[in-house]
């Protein structure tokens, strides 16, 4: 054992000290029921922390954390006060009480709870920090357990290409919650990350100097822009969260005996006496957070605040009149060669972007010969380019990811679900996630079950996300780059594939004309048709490439039965705002919802249920939508499943 005669070894033991005193309060707080939830501990494992953050510079480089963070949180500076008060859900807690102990926001210190998400969040943020030349490094901490997660593996990919200074920090306790990862864990750990071109090393804790002066040099080497994975093998000495632990008595009972803090407290007489300290010091706080207030519940935290007005004058097609438009994938790519020439924050990101190809649909046709810089056309690894652009939102940048297909999006649902709505009600509105993540949605050019489905709804009813769909009544530049630019909520923007090919209309449908609707607070307002002069008969909603077919089943609907109309076509999909059509279904008492998706849970009964509940009296509805089978690849048999013209005229005589 080195002599803690040295003051950077001093510094070290002490900061491990007060980690472990601190995480040993929360299992005594925990059983004395003052803490409820869960608590993971790093006892043991102290030395991880303690060594690496003298070599970080505090607030200017990121860290993100797992479940099992604490220790990291102190180390990085985070005050004790404001965690306790979180875990207690007292007045003063760090994220309002909302991230408890898994998931925490102190400056650029992140923690979150899934295994695995934050090493591509992570790698962006550490990409961003890259680009504007901070000179700052990302360190991602991961456990045994995440070795099972392919988006840590898309996470090397990400570093190795982009050159980011990260760091991806192996805590090797040799378990993974209650299994021993010898048993799900094949092959060589460091080959697995060498093999994606990462630099790698293998060192235990047992001399906190070394690894201290060890840890210097890598991060020194992760400076100038070399991703790095530093395995640190070390011991947990408690359970996984609070009493769990089934492990061999024995084993816990060795890996007390191996554990280099306990020697030195027993080796050191000034050790113990800081000790001592550090637990009156804590008793003080802990003391002073109890008498706090309790928190009171927010319900109005999901989305950033905003107060400003958003006018479906400004986003509908027709706005400009003598307005000549190409057409919709034109006008898309003509916005984003704008946003791009204007704002250097923004950066495009997906599959197959490069030219001559210029993306699948060729709405990024020319980008990446025009800004090399900000776009980045990626490997096939949708949860890699979703994390990657949380972690360049999160560090302030305006990023856009292309989803070849909708249905690809399953892939990188954990990070847009689990990781992008959350951030910002979870870290207690510290911080936005302005990502805009396109989806080309929907059937119609006989691409099958798996290139045809329309998947935004599996993302409605996400507390934290914003879903917009364009249509050809939308002005597809304009809302695409409100959404970009100015909105700061992460948001799924919605292009429906048939669209590309059709021009934004250039006046109102039928006979109908157009209604202005604001919202104040930042959403985005439907477009809203009606007719001055008739009361209509029949309100229909829709939105994206289905208000082609309601508008031509209108006008079969206007000749052959002189039906009357409220049209409105959504804009936002979620959170759903029914102001207009509830007006609208007050007079004319029938409602038809048409949309592409099958309707039995999705849009339309979200719109039925939504209206049922703000209208007293009755009225009649029908839901149009695809039958409820995965869309055949042959033309003929995917037009039998998909909404038609016939089956909406149908819909609305039958409520006649």
């Amino acid at each position: 054992m080195p002599s803690l005669a040295a003051t950077d070894t001093r510094s070290i033991v002490e900061t491990a000290v007060r980690i472990r005193v601190f995480e040993a309060k929360l299992l005594e707080l925990f059983q004395g029921g003052s803490l409820s939830g869960t608590v993971h501990t790093c006892i043991g494992q102290e030395f991880c922390a303690a060594a690496l953050h003298p070599h970080l510079r505090k607030g200017i480089d990121a860290f993100f954390a797992t479940h099992r963070g604490h220790g990291h949180y102190l180390a990085y500076g985070g005050p004790e006060d404001a965690l306790l008060a979180e875990l207690m859900g007292r007045a003063g807690a760090l994220c309002l009480g909302r991230g408890g102990t898994q998931n925490l926001c102190f400056r650029r210190f992140f923690s979150a709870g899934i295994q695995g998400g934050s090493a591509p969040i992570a790698t962006g943020y550490a990409w961003a920090m890259k680009r504007r030349r901070e000179g700052a490094i990302a360190v991602a901490q991961i456990g045994d357990g995440t070795l099972g997660e392919g988006t840590l593996y898309e996470a090397f990919t990400f570093a190795a290409l982009l050159g980011a200074p990260v760091l991806f920090l192996l805590e090797y306790n040799g378990w993974a919650q209650s299994t021993d990862v010898r048993t799900t864990t094949p092959g060589d750990v460091l080959q697995r990350a060498s093999g994606f071109g990462l630099d790698v090393d293998w060192i235990k804790d047992d001399d906190p100097d070394q690894l201290h002066e060890h840890l210097g040099r890598v991060v020194s080497k992760v400076r100038r822009g070399i991703p790095f994975l530093q395995v640190v093998e070390t011991r947990r000495l408690m359970a996984h969260s609070k009493g769990d632990d089934n492990r061999p008595r024995d084993l816990v009972e060795s890996l007390w005996r191996a554990d280099p803090l306990s020697r030195i407290l027993d080796e050191d007489e000034s050790v113990p006496a800081f000790e001592a300290s550090a637990k009156e010091s804590l008793c003080r706080i802990v003391s002073s957070v109890q008498e706090s207030p309790t928190l009171e519940c927010q319900f109005d935290c999901s989305l950033p605040l905003s107060n400003e007005e958003v006018e479906s004058e400004n986003i509908r097609s027709d706005a400009d009149e003598g307005n000549e438009y190409g057409k919709v994938s034109e006008e898309l790519n003509r916005a984003l060669h704008a946003m791009m020439t204007e704002h250097p924050e923004v950066i495009l990101i997906g599959e197959d972007l490069l030219d001559p190809y210029g993306g699948a649909f060729k709405v990024s046709r020319g980008l990446s010969s025009r800004f090399p810089e900000q776009v980045f056309s990626t490997p096939i690894a949708e949860a890699g380019i979703a994390g990657v652009a949380n972690g360049l939102a999160l560090a302030g940048m305006r990023p856009i990811v292309e989803i070849m297909f909708a249905d690809f999006a399953t892939l990188a649902a954990d990070q847009i679900v689990n990781f992008a709505a959350k951030f910002h009600a979870m870290y207690g509105g510290r911080i936005t996630c302005p990502v805009t993540i396109r989806l080309v949605s929907g059937g119609g050019r006989g691409y099958g079950p798996t290139h045809s489905q329309s998947l935004e709804c599996l993302f409605l009813g996400i507390p934290g996300l914003r879903v917009v769909a364009v249509s050809h009544r939308h002005d597809p530049g304009r809302l695409l780059s409100h959404v970009v630019l100015h909105d700061e909520a992460p948001t799924i923007f919605v292009e429906n594939k048939l669209l590309y090919a059709s021009r934004p209309a250039s006046r109102p449908p039928l006979d109908l004309e157009n209604q202005a609707v604001v919202r104040a607070d930042g959403s985005y307002p439907p477009l809203y048709y009606t007719h001055s002069r008739k009361q209509a008969d029949v309100t229909l909603v829709t939105y994206g490439g289905m208000a082609m077919v309601a508008e031509q089943a209108m006008q079969r609907l206007i000749e052959e039965y002189e039906t009357r109309f409220d049209y409105v076509i959504l804009t936002q999909l979620w959170p759903l705002d029914v102001d207009e059509i509830v007006d609208s279904v007050g007079r004319t008492k029938r409602l038809v919802v048409l949309e592409e998706n099958t309707p039995d849970y999705s849009v339309a009964s979200a719109v039925i249920s939504a209206v049922a509940q703000r209208i007293s009296g009755g009225f009649a509805c029908r839901a149009v939508g695809s039958h409820p089978v995965p869309l055949p690849s042959v033309r003929h048999l995917e037009q039998e499943v998909l909404p038609s013209i016939s089956r909406v005229v149908e819909a609305v005589v039958s409520i006649l």
